[in-house]
């Protein structure tokens, strides 16, 4: 079901256009990732389905789960807003109060009463992995464990859509998994997640849809498979590695139509544009041919290089 639309959206600051023709759809459940790189538009696009920011033109709504009316999010942030959990990239907590003092004190911004508070702070404090650290002061916590209390802090009010801003940023690769883990299990509660990140192989395994902004535009929306989806007839490439058998093999690969071989020594790059054929083709020859195969892997073209290719058609 949809819960947040952006449609036709644009946002100009000093009469410079940051954004502009904008059209998402966000669905309850979705973990939408949101990439791009530094001055593309990102953050004010993530900005806009908090509704920190007012569109300059065009409209963000929501829709209600009651009668499923869209309405504008801007108008109405004051209703919608204890819906919202919202983690910036650089800490938000407070460093001199403790881990269960912090979370008391965020909860208290919306309001709940005494027992919910405590209720939801010791949940909290098991599901996000901080039972044990809630009488430390925030400062004196690991960059994991900081991350782990934005996180907490966003979700004392238990909301229906959390934003995360560079969750991981700063962070070591185990830490890493460990926090994508979390948004994971976040999820898994019905949380609807949004998440702009520099990191994009973290977004490829936990996001199931997908923004990619490039010079204030939305050069790819959908579900991932979608997004990727024009790329990867250029860019499906079978890396093998053929032992003495390699030069022979070479002659035989370069009769192939549509198919390009890069001899990087160790090992063949085959990139086609038609990979299930070519993968056909290239077992037969192997068969007929009887050479012997070290290894074979199919790779498909990741965000990084879809990323990369749509900057460089735009320069």
């Amino acid at each position: 079901m949809e819960f947040i639309q952006l449609k036709g959206v644009g946002k100009s600051f000093n009469n410079v256009k940051v954004l502009q023709g904008v059209n998402v759809v966000i669905e309850e459940g979705d973990v939408f990732g949101i990439i791009g790189q530094s001055g593309s538009g990102k953050t004010t696009l993530l900005n806009m389905v908090s509704g920190f920011l007012e569109p300059s033109e065009g409209e963000v709504v929501y829709f209600s789960r009651v009668d499923h009316t869209p309405k504008n999010l801007n108008k109405n942030f004051s209703k919608i807003k204890k819906h919202i959990g919202f983690t910036p990239q650089h800490t938000s907590f407070y460093p001199k109060l403790t881990v269960h003092e912090n979370l008391i004190h965020f909860g208290k911004m919306y309001c709940l009463d005494a027992k919910t508070l405590e209720t939801n702070a010791q949940s909290l404090l098991e599901f996000t992995g901080l039972k044990g650290q809630e009488n430390k002061l925030a400062e004196h916590l690991s960059g994991g464990m900081k991350k782990r209390l934005d996180i907490s802090c966003s979700l004392m009010h238990k909301p229906k859509l959390l934003i995360l801003d560079e969750p991981t940023a700063d962070l070591d690769p185990i830490t890493q998994e460990e926090i994508i883990d979390l948004i994971r299990d976040v999820n898994k509660q019905g949380v609807t997640v949004v998440i702009a990140s520099h990191h994009l192989d973290s977004l490829e395994r936990i996001c199931n849809k997908l923004a990619i902004v490039h010079q204030g535009k939305v050069r790819g929306y959908g579900q991932m498979e979608t997004v990727l989806q024009p790329y990867m007839k250029d860019n499906f490439t079978f890396n093998i590695r053929v032992g003495k058998d390699k030069d022979r093999l070479v002659n035989l690969i370069r009769r192939l139509p549509d198919t390009k071989i890069v001899d990087q020594g160790h090992q063949l790059a085959i990139i086609s544009k038609n990979p299930e054929l070519a993968m056909v083709a290239l077992m037969r020859i192997i068969k007929q041919e009887n050479l012997y195969l070290h290894d074979l892997d199919l790779h498909k073209p990741s965000l990084r290089e879809v990323l990369t290719k749509i900057a460089q058609q735009e320069q």
